[in-house]
């Protein structure tokens, strides 16, 4: 059986390559500069970026566990299951050269009164974050391959608990560091923030596209070496 630390070293890859995400960022960093009291905003968005992220997990769980119930966990089938993740990363990265940015897109689609009552602002804003998280497929890939591994080692409840919360840990420091920056520096953030943002926001689906088809060839390189093809 997979020990704790040994699960938690396969998760930390995938988690660093699942935390990519410039159009969430780009998202999150617009939605804030626009408030002047970000702290519900902000933690409502990073909840339903976390809820989006735990439903992604468990699938990946259990599929694992899926794999493990019908004998295909064996190292040829998760072979064949990674070179089959990498080529759907690579097209998706071809694809993101031809597109135009997603963040606009997101904040038109959910724009919120400023005199709005709190809940109704936690519910849009959660649904924002939800929603940021749902449509960055490259980390979704990660997510599910992620909770897969965990799902496969069959570590146990303990393992399985610190190598989610890594992964969420990790994955989603893409808002946890803006977050905390614009908690506790609220002027300076506004400040700093909107060239970061713009930069981002002109160059997002460069950067993704290029980080997919990176990772993409080497997760298929790797399935094809598992199989003894290269």
């Amino acid at each position: 059986m997979v020990d704790v630390s040994s699960l938690t070293i396969m998760i930390i890859p995938l988690a660093w390559a699942a935390a990519v995400s410039p159009v969430v960022l780009s998202v999150f960093l617009v939605m804030m500069s626009m408030l002047d009291d970000p702290k519900l905003p902000g933690f409502s968005f990073y909840l339903g970026a976390m809820v989006i992220l735990l439903l992604t997990v468990f699938v990946g769980i259990f599929l694992g566990h899926k794999l493990n119930a019908a004998g295909a966990g064996d190292s040829t089938t998760i072979a064949a299951i990674d070179i089959f993740l990498g080529a759907i990363l690579v097209l998706f990265g071809i694809r993101n050269f031809r597109e135009t940015s997603k963040s606009s897109n997101l904040l038109k689609y959910l724009k919120v009164d400023p005199q709005a009552g709190n809940f109704s602002k936690f519910r849009k804003y959660f649904i924002l974050g939800f929603i940021a998280f749902l449509t960055n497929f490259s980390t979704v890939i990660f997510l599910l391959a992620a909770g897969r591994t965990i799902g496969i080692a069959s570590a146990g409840f303990s393992a399985d608990f610190v190598a989610i919360l890594v992964l969420a840990l990790i994955t989603l420091l893409v808002i946890e560091i803006p977050l905390l920056f614009f908690l506790l520096f609220p002027k300076m953030a506004k400040t700093v923030t909107k060239p970061v943002d713009e930069w981002i926001s002109n160059h997002s689906n460069i950067v993704t596209g290029v980080f997919c088809v990176g990772i993409g060839l080497l997760i298929i390189y790797n399935g094809l070496n598992k199989m003894g093809i290269m």
